[in-house]
């Protein structure tokens, strides 16, 4: 399993979180999980919203972001 950092724009709040995951598909489902138990929202409503083509608001990485990312 391999660490992930996800930095996730929420209508303008910035949400950071770590999870462990064997692939980043499947941490970024981890992501939307905490996300929609975090926010009180549905997960399809958390997904949808950062599957969104026109909005880059979210990224994901394996390890920590760095500082200055």
């Amino acid at each position: 399993m391999k660490l992930y950092s996800g930095r996730f724009n929420w209508h303008g709040e910035l949400h950071h979180l770590h999870t462990k995951a064997r692939t980043e598909r499947k941490a970024f489902n981890n992501f939307v999980s905490q996300l929609s138990k975090k926010l009180g929202q549905s997960w399809n409503s958390v997904l949808f919203y950062f599957l969104d083509a026109g909005i880059d608001n979210y990224k994901i990485r394996e390890g920590y972001f760095d500082k200055h990312e």
